[in-house]
């Protein structure tokens, strides 16, 4: 089961070209640790977590290359609505272990079982509007691997000629200078994460506090993957025959069960992408609302909702409460539990984005006050720009 990335279709040469050739990873020439010859996981090894470079799980076919060709029981899949960070390109991949499947979940993310790998490769192009493996310099592969007793987060930080992926545990910063994005030129650094910090986005507390009792949460919080849910993979992917549903592929690779009969019955958030315009997310109130709750959801949810540690802070960006009727709930006319500035008063104000503690907090790059903390050196200038597009259009009335 080898898929090609429909980002990266290339040849053999520009292959070698990635592992020590032309490219911004190209300085080494030992084009040798790019070769291997075992074609399938080594699943002992995933079960263990413990590898100290990216190749020991033999989970693609060329070691330095995991933006395609994965190994058996691996299959690439992308988000309609990704997370942001710092305009990095991103190669997500699935392997789970022959004759299991992962469990369809209706709203949350899917079940996984032991030995499942879910990977994301971090690529920097030159210039965003030219992306593809071969112009990008490789950062990072982070994993999730499911054990036993749940889920860990290993990261490899790829070397300067990109022939080798090392476990770091520590996080660290790589300068990224000049990189291109319309008329700006970005330099910042861009930060790989500590192992300890992946928690503070990945925890997920199935009922909150709710159901605790003097204190004690009988269903206490645990790490969770964050983007594999049916409303992000309910849209097409080219897995290199044509465009084709990725939910159904899944069913189709016997790597997921559960799912119902007809895909119109399965969550769909809107899509959202840097290279469409914004004039094409207003057509209607309720494609803007629709794709402004898509883009909260992926970017800001996994804390701020119940299940997530900022619930208690007002601004609330849970996908499964209707925007309508629930405005408040969201943080509509609410004044903020902490986090308050200069200017924003209210976390939404309906129709003043300017004086929006959530836009505020999310078009500035300051730290400490920027949101995400975790993930983003640099504004996100096409979400912001939906966000600030979103709360305008929203009635005043709504704090009468």
């Amino acid at each position: 089961m080898k898929y090609i990335n429909s980002l990266a279709v290339i040849s053999a040469a520009v292959l070698l070209t990635a592992c020590g050739g032309e490219s911004s990873n190209s300085d080494n020439t030992d084009s040798s640790a790019c070769i291997s010859s075992e074609k399938s996981v080594n699943w002992e090894k995933v079960l263990q977590a413990d590898a100290n470079t990216l190749a020991e799980y033999q989970l693609f076919d060329n070691p330095c290359d995991p933006s395609q060709n994965a190994s058996e029981r691996g299959l690439p899949y992308t988000l309609s609505a990704p997370l942001f960070t710092d305009y990095a390109s991103k190669y997500r991949f699935v392997f789970i272990p022959e004759g299991q499947t992962a469990t369809y979940s209706e709203k949350e993310v899917f079940e996984f079982p032991e030995g499942t790998v879910i990977t994301k490769t971090f690529t920097m192009p030159a210039d965003t509007s030219d992306r593809g493996i071969a112009k990008e310099r490789m950062i990072e592969t982070r994993l999730l691997i499911k054990k036993a007793n749940g889920w860990v987060a290993r990261a490899y930080v790829w070397n300067e000629a990109g022939t080798e992926a090392v476990r770091d545990k520590n996080g660290e910063l790589v300068a990224i200078n000049n990189l291109q994005h319309g008329e700006d030129t970005l330099s910042f650094n861009y930060a790989v994460p500590d192992q300890n910090a992946c928690v503070s986005c990945h925890q997920f507390n199935p009922n909150g506090n709710h159901d605790a009792v003097n204190g004690v949460d009988p269903t206490p919080a645990y790490f969770s993957p964050i983007g594999p849910k049916a409303r992000y993979l309910n849209t097409d992917y080219d897995f290199g025959q044509g465009p084709k549903n990725q939910l159904n592929k899944w069913v189709e690779e016997n790597m997921l069960s559960g799912l119902p009969d007809e895909n119109s019955s399965i969550q769909k958030a809107a899509d959202f992408s840097d290279y469409k315009s914004l004039g094409e997310y207003s057509g209607t109130p309720e494609l803007l609302t629709a794709t402004a709750k898509s883009w909260i959801d992926i970017n800001c949810a996994h804390c701020h909702r119940t299940e997530g540690q900022a619930s208690n802070t007002g601004f609330r960006a849970d996908y499964n409460v209707l925007w309508q009727g629930n405005e408040q709930y969201h943080g509509a006319c609410a004044k903020p539990v902490s986090g308050s500035q200069s200017g924003s008063t209210l976390i939404i104000v309906p129709g003043d984005s300017s004086n929006s503690l959530v836009y505020n907090r999310l078009h500035t790059a300051e730290p400490g006050k920027a949101m995400p903390p975790l993930g983003r050196a640099v504004i996100h200038t096409e979400g912001t720009a939906l966000i600030k597009a979103w709360i305008d259009s929203l009635d005043p009335a709504l704090c009468d």
